[in-house]
């Protein structure tokens, strides 16, 4: 009588621990991603002080969404050059594979609602911001984190 519900206990608490000890998830949730784009947000006063005080970091980037015509977007780290009234000035650095006419070099203006993320890399390595990086890597298998840090 006892020995059914014994053995279901034991196959649920199986199946359980099989799943919560499997890789980690590869895709990340709209809420996730909107709680990391509100930790950048609600930290950007460190980003605009680092652009008007020269600091010691390696880099500075801003995360910005380029949006197409179409609806298609693209989010795209970009070189932070000045900050005034809600508006960043920005370098791009790569090109973009929207067609929106931008290119490698052109110098833009963002304002912060198009902001999602932004991250300073110190001089010795340590990264602060960075927000969206960080939960693609939690994201990541051990192999695809081993890989990312190289």
């Amino acid at each position: 009588m006892y020995k059914p519900i014994w053995l279901k206990i034991v196959f649920l608490l199986g199946v359980l621990l099989t799943v919560s000890c499997g890789p980690p998830s590869s895709t990340v949730t709209d809420q996730e991603f909107e709680e990391a784009v509100q930790q950048a947000h609600d930290t950007l006063d460190v980003v605009r002080q680092a652009i008007l005080a020269p600091t010691t970091a390696r880099f500075i980037g801003l995360k910005v969404r380029f949006a197409g015509e179409d609806g298609a977007f693209e989010d795209h780290w970009n070189e932070p050059i000045d900050y005034y009234d809600d508006v960043f000035t920005i370098k791009i650095l790569d090109g973009l594979t929207l067609d929106i006419g931008l290119h490698p070099g052109n110098f833009i203006e963002v304002p912060v609602k198009d902001v999602i993320d932004w991250m300073i890399v110190e001089s010795d390595g340590k990264l602060l911001g960075g927000y969206t990086i960080k939960l693609d890597y939690e994201h990541m298998t051990p192999e695809e984190q081993k890989n990312f840090l190289q």
